[in-house]
């Protein structure tokens, strides 16, 4: 609610100074937003809760550095114990 707030304030003086422009800054982070999606946030449709972390984020290009093997997760585990 904070940025929507901040955005709304900013619209008009941005639209006075950028005049067209402003709608092309706009659609620019759009475009952002819509490839962010595309190649960050991999497809889960038909995919069930328990297997999201096996078919899905395991095996993504960029996620899967970030995903702990489930051994290496129990060992995680017992050294914080």
């Amino acid at each position: 609610m904070l940025f929507t707030f901040v955005i709304a304030q900013a619209f008009l003086s941005m639209l006075c100074g950028m005049r067209s422009g402003i709608f092309f800054f706009f659609g620019a982070w759009i475009n952002v937003m819509g490839l962010f999606a595309l190649f960050f946030i991999p497809e889960t449709k038909g995919v069930a809760i328990d297997d999201v972390r096996e078919r899905v984020w395991k095996p993504h290009w960029f996620w899967k550095r970030y995903i702990l093997a489930e051994d290496d997760h129990q060992d995680v585990e017992k050294r914080t114990e």
